[in-house]
């Protein structure tokens, strides 16, 4: 009840704005109530603005009402007050009081006056703009639907598909509705849209930094051919990079066309790396490739569940394989309790470590947890498949190679069982591949350096331990990798206090010519070609 009447409040307050008009409605109804000129009227104007007020404010009636139009729209109840009317009628009544001419036209001009005073112009730069065309559209997009329109004539493209900035996305429909578009303005609007691809590149086109790897592999799903952005040296050089090319411009937009076929992504997987909304380090990495495979590395804690869930279903609802780097419970909590209760959610193949039992791990360490590992025991895991240092195994083509999983080696170089028994392993595409490293610890490094050396090269890397403490300066340094995934928030990420090595080692990965990433900027996605 409270949430809802504060819904209503603050929906209020925006509509009110300064106060003012709404000051002056309120004064009328006082002088009707007051003066008491024809009870008809008076009885019709303020009788209806209680009722009104009754039902939009009573949380009931107020919540019946957005389940019938919707929250997002339920400020426009307030366009069914009459301030226009009372506004005018009490000020005719004012004007018929006064006798003589002259005191009415003073009058007259009084009340004008608190009208002008309590208001604003509504003929303003920001609500009314000179036309630049017949159309009385901008005439930048009114430029950028003629060059699609003439690329595609004399390519022979039938099929338009266009993404651009998102001010434009009722302009390019009102002007060319042969122009396709992935979202219209329900997007704009924060609801949702038909497709989770449309969803993506919504997502993408408001960012501030665009990924256009993503961007084009998304492009490429919805069937989105033609891109229109500002004319920039450095967004053509990305756009050129991954395949689009410039075929129209004018002083401000550069318009785009990209013919994707099905094999420029054969092989290829879009890996996601996802945050939390809490400011928690956790892991949670998707990836996926056209066909609509999908596999799932942890998810993060119990309460993350519902993310996991809802990101899972988005991408189709069945995953063909789900990786459990190690039971802790900011790594296989959600999958603990989606697994319970998978409702529409289907799992092929699970992979995990064959970790020590929970009492030996807390022998080991006994400042660790380990709840969700013993709830992860109780699982019947059909698919389940432990996996061993050395092991190999393939998901629709994606290669996957172990170089570290807990076993007898583990208890002789360290006691943190959990952490350096966690899964490590590479997986690769056709000619790219990525390191992840879970939770390793540096204890482990030197014997991994020296077990697998070279094989551990990788042209991404998934930092050990959220990037905080984690694997050895050394082993980073020898990956060579040109992007590192710090799966941790903001105050882990800048810690300068001494406490956390994280700042340290994302100062490493940048010396070493890695960008880095963290979830100050998630999903943050790669393309694995």
């Amino acid at each position: 009840m409270r949430e809802t009447l504060a819904i209503v409040k603050s929906m209020y307050d925006t509509y009110n704005g300064t106060g003012m008009q709404m000051a002056l409605f309120f004064a009328c109804l006082i002088y009707l109530c007051v003066r008491k000129p024809e009870g008809e009227k008076r009885h019709l104007f303020v009788g209806y603005a209680l009722l009104f007020f009754l039902i939009c404010f009573f949380p009931v009636t107020a919540r019946l009402i957005m389940a019938g139009i919707g929250q997002e729209v339920y400020w426009r109840m307030f366009w069914l007050l009459p301030v226009t009317a009372v506004t005018a009628y009490t000020g005719v009544q004012i004007l018929m009081q006064m006798e003589g001419k002259r005191k009415r036209l003073m009058m007259l001009g009084a009340l004008f006056l608190v009208i002008v005073l309590t208001g604003s112009p509504a003929y303003n730069r920001t609500v009314f703009q000179r036309k630049e065309n017949a159309y009385k559209l901008s005439q930048a997009v009114v430029d950028v639907c003629d060059m699609v329109e003439q690329d595609a004539a004399a390519n022979g493209v039938s099929h338009k598909k266009l993404i651009t900035v998102n001010d434009w996305v009722n302009e390019i429909r009102q002007y060319d509705a042969e122009i396709l578009m992935p979202y219209g303005g329900e997007a704009l609007k924060g609801l949702r849209t038909e497709t989770e691809n449309a969803a993506q590149i919504f997502r993408i086109m408001s960012s501030e930094a665009k990924n256009w790897e993503a961007l084009a592999w998304y492009a490429a799903m919805e069937g989105c051919n033609y891109l229109a952005y500002p004319s920039d040296v450095a967004a053509l050089e990305a756009l050129t990079a991954c395949g689009y090319e410039a075929v129209g411009a004018n002083e401000l937009y550069t318009v785009y066309r990209r013919e994707a076929d099905d094999e420029d992504y054969e092989g290829q997987w879009l890996i996601t790396q996802y945050g939390a909304a809490e400011g928690s380090q956790l892991m949670f990495y998707t990836m996926q490739d056209r066909e609509g495979h999908l596999v799932v590395v942890d998810g993060g804690y119990e309460e993350d569940a519902p993310y996991v869930r809802k990101t899972i279903r988005a991408l189709g609802g069945h995953v063909d394989a789900w990786i459990l780097t190690h039971p802790h419970k900011d790594h296989a909590g959600a999958f603990t309790k989606i697994y319970k209760k998978p409702g529409k959610i289907s799992v092929g193949k699970v992979y995990a470590v064959d970790m020590a039992s929970p009492e030996k791990c807390m022998e080991s360490s006994p400042w660790d947890e380990v709840d969700v590992y013993r709830k992860w025991k109780k699982l019947s895991i059909e698919g389940l498949q432990y996996v061993h240092a050395g092991d190999a195994f393939e998901v629709e083509g994606l290669s996957f190679q172990v170089f570290n999983a807990y076993d007898e080696y583990v208890d002789g170089l360290s006691k943190d069982l959990l952490n350096d028994g966690s899964m490590m392993f590479k997986v690769t595409a056709n000619e790219e591949s990525m390191l992840f490293c879970a939770d390793v610890g540096e204890r482990m490094s030197e014997y991994l350096l020296d077990t697998y050396g070279d094989g551990l090269k990788a042209d991404y890397i998934q930092m050990g331990h959220h990037g905080n403490g984690g694997l050895s300066k050394e082993f980073y340094r020898f990956i060579e990798a040109k992007a590192a995934f710090f799966d941790a928030p903001g105050w882990l990420m800048q810690d300068e206090g001494g406490r956390y090595s994280t700042p340290e080692n994302a100062r490493l990965m940048k010396k070493s010519g890695a960008a880095v990433y963290s979830y100050a900027t998630t999903p943050n996605q790669l393309i694995l070609k």
